[in-house]
């Protein structure tokens, strides 16, 4: 499902009126989705809340068409209706003639108490400044009723480019929007704000869909990227994931990245250790393991491992290595970036405030907040800035987060499947290690993040029904995996 930038509504808007729908047929289609999606509230009297700008003319022309099908309506509008819109005016003028009660600015005067449902139409998707005066009073009142709220596009006060708050912002139970997802109603705390998204259909001109370049990870998105496994295969032709990680003080986490590398498909899977994580052999024998017996990896260990690192198709770096693992980690990265698949975690990540350290397509990297914040500034649920950042590495990041984001600078996908339940300790080491097993497997690094970050998502969200949020943890995430995989390969 693609996901667009309130610019690119704006475009595609006015290329359907240019090849001659005209705004009006738009308006009514819109209207149409929104009255529909308001009868399955059951409401007995309904209120319509608007500005004066087209999102106000979609509202306006809901409520006429509620009215029409028998519906207790009433309009509210907020703002001077003679500097509304072309639309809007030409809706206000049509729902006269149908006797709806208009009210004109009396927002203190209205008891929204008393309606079932309130439509919000006071802002659309064009809100740059902060929401003031009475469109922020009126959000107030419609917030306080305690009535179900049905919001137009998206909720007044909701930047649908970044998901933030303008000041203050109506909660929505439901949000209808026209044709596309919308960048901000996919990214908290807009999230919360929007409740419950519809997407409507309209007769928009699709010459623009080709060139956007977001989108939202759904289950028919990833079914086809889940790797062929034919019957005369042998293990090598599934690919070698080395995982080179842990510590003596972080023993664990190497343990959940090689068993998620093992559990989804990988055909072979090394894990190499300074510290001990043997027992590692009693949750997954055939995990092939070895021990350095040591602290923490140093530079010297690059050229100790060749024949192992030489061996494998992709190597995941990072869980548990600790700091001190620095110069290890930039020894291997300058040597063997041009040959090899890496995807990089935790402490591995530090990589990127060295200036003379330069990465490529063959990188993955999976911050969360707390990593990117360390190495890159705009971090605050900037799409923008992420995918920029990509391009300036020139790597493919997946962005950790309540919507995680996936992108190469290019192209980017959000991943909304996951649930608090995935906000502990270990859960990014198995991530890590389910990455690296799908570029094992032949999946492009972008391929691969977009099926790993979906089946360990899903997973953690179909679990938590039974286990909850608060009880899973990494390791039966690991466990039922091909749960997942299996309702793909289906």
């Amino acid at each position: 499902m693609k996901i667009i930038t309130s610019s690119q509504a704006k475009l595609i808007d006015k290329l359907t009126i240019e090849k001659g729908i005209a705004s009006e047929t738009l308006m009514e289609q819109a209207a149409f989705s929104v009255a529909d999606i308001a009868e399955t509230f059951e409401p007995t009297s309904i209120l319509c809340v608007v500005g004066k700008g087209n999102n106000a003319g979609d509202g306006i022309a809901a409520g006429r068409i509620l009215k029409n099908r028998g519906y207790n309506v009433e309009i509210l509008i907020v703002g001077d209706p003679t500097q509304g819109s072309p639309g809007f005016k030409k809706q206000l003028e049509i729902a006269k003639k149908y006797e709806i009660n208009i009210y004109r600015s009396r927002i203190d005067e209205i008891n929204y108490s008393q309606y079932d449902l309130i439509i919000d139409g006071l802002i659309g998707i064009g809100l740059t400044g902060e929401v003031k005066g009475d469109v922020a009073q009126a959000i107030t009142r419609i917030n306080s009723s305690g009535s179900k709220v049905l919001s137009v596009d998206v909720p007044s006060g909701i930047s649908s480019d970044t998901g933030e708050v303008m000041g203050t912002a109506v909660e929505a139970d439901q949000t209808v929007t026209f044709g596309f997802l919308k960048i901000g109603q996919l990214l908290y705390p807009a999230r919360e704000y929007c409740g419950e998204i519809k997407v409507a259909p309209l007769s928009f001109d699709n010459s623009l869909i080709n060139s956007i370049n977001r989108e939202l990870i759904l289950e028919n998105t990833v079914k086809n990227l889940l790797p062929n496994r034919p019957e005369d295969s042998y293990k090598y032709k599934f690919g070698t994931v080395l995982i080179l990680a842990g510590s003596e003080k972080y023993p664990g986490a190497p343990i959940l990245s090689a068993i998620g590398a093992q559990k989804t498909g990988a055909g072979m899977v090394k894990l190499i250790t300074p510290g001990d994580s043997s027992h590692v052999l009693a949750l997954e024998p055939s995990i092939i393991y070895r021990s350095l017996k040591k602290e923490h990896f140093e530079e010297k260990d690059v050229d100790n491992l060749k024949e192992e690192i030489e061996k494998s198709n992709v190597i995941v770096l990072g869980p548990g290595i600790t700091e001190n693992a620095k110069d290890f980690v930039t020894k291997l990265v300058n040597t063997y970036k041009d040959d090899k698949k890496f995807v990089l975690d935790a402490d591995a990540l530090s990589i990127l405030k060295e200036k003379d350290v330069k990465l490529n397509k063959n990188f993955v990297i999976t911050p969360h907040v707390g990593e990117l914040s360390k190495v890159y500034k705009n971090v605050k649920n900037d799409v923008f800035g992420l995918e920029e950042y990509a391009k300036e590495l020139n790597c493919t990041i997946v962005f950790k987060s309540s919507t995680t984001l996936i992108t190469n600078g290019e192209k980017t996908y959000f991943n909304i499947t996951g649930n608090s339940s995935l906000a502990k300790g270990g859960s990014g080491d198995l991530l890590s290690g389910v990455l690296g097993s799908y570029i094992a497997q032949g999946l492009t690094t972008l391929q691969a993040c977009i099926i790993g970050s979906y089946v360990v998502y899903k997973t953690a969200r179909d679990l938590s029904l039974e286990h909850t949020n608060y009880s899973l943890t990494p390791k039966i995430i690991a466990d039922n995996l091909y749960k997942t995989i299996q309702q793909l390969n289906s």
